[in-house]
């Protein structure tokens, strides 16, 4: 083979990764919001409905005194579910509806967690409460990487009781909203 056709051979062949890697980048920012891909206001709710049941009746929550006073107080569920569905749909891509009202409900999550005193061990359970809802509700690994990863960045604002040497049984590769 002579040299100029094995130049213009590899020239070629890095014209075409170059381009593929191009398009490859291009498809993944143009790619729809999570918020879409999840379906909407009403899926979001659906899951957030399930979750809010779930993590109100988890015996392990429960046995935190400040967790278990919000869960007895039956009146603020439904609100509660409203909220933390306002939440996600924005945090997802979706409308921007998430915020304080004239209560003082709808904070940051860093000011809306102190009172709870959540150790490390309950935002663990909390996060596999999710999982749990994801896969009841066939949400796609996808979409659920993106997802758990997105909640695992809050840790260190929700969990305001940390516990000295506490090992997480929950290591994950998740990856955040992007």
């Amino acid at each position: 083979m002579s040299k100029s056709i094995y130049i213009k051979i590899v020239s070629s062949l890095m014209a075409i990764f170059i381009i593929g890697s191009f398009s490859t980048f291009v498809n993944a920012a143009d790619e729809e919001s999570l918020y879409t891909r999840l379906g909407g206001t009403y899926n979001i709710a659906l899951t957030v409905d399930h979750l809010v049941d779930k993590i109100y009746v988890n015996k392990a929550l429960n046995t935190n005194p400040a967790l278990k006073a919000v869960h007895d107080a039956a009146h603020t569920k439904v609100g509660f579910k409203v909220m933390l569905t306002n939440w996600v749909v924005e945090r997802t891509g979706g409308p921007k509806i998430y915020m304080a009202d004239e209560f003082g409900r709808g904070k940051n999550m860093k000011d809306s967690h102190p009172h709870l005193n959540i150790t490390d061990r309950e935002f663990d359970i909390i996060m596999i409460e999710c999982l749990h809802t994801f896969y009841a509700f066939n949400v796609p690994d996808y979409e659920i990487s993106q997802l758990m990863g997105d909640l695992q960045s809050f840790r260190k604002v929700i969990v305001t009781k940390p516990i000295k040497g506490y090992k997480s049984p929950y290591n994950s590769p998740f990856k955040g909203i992007k």
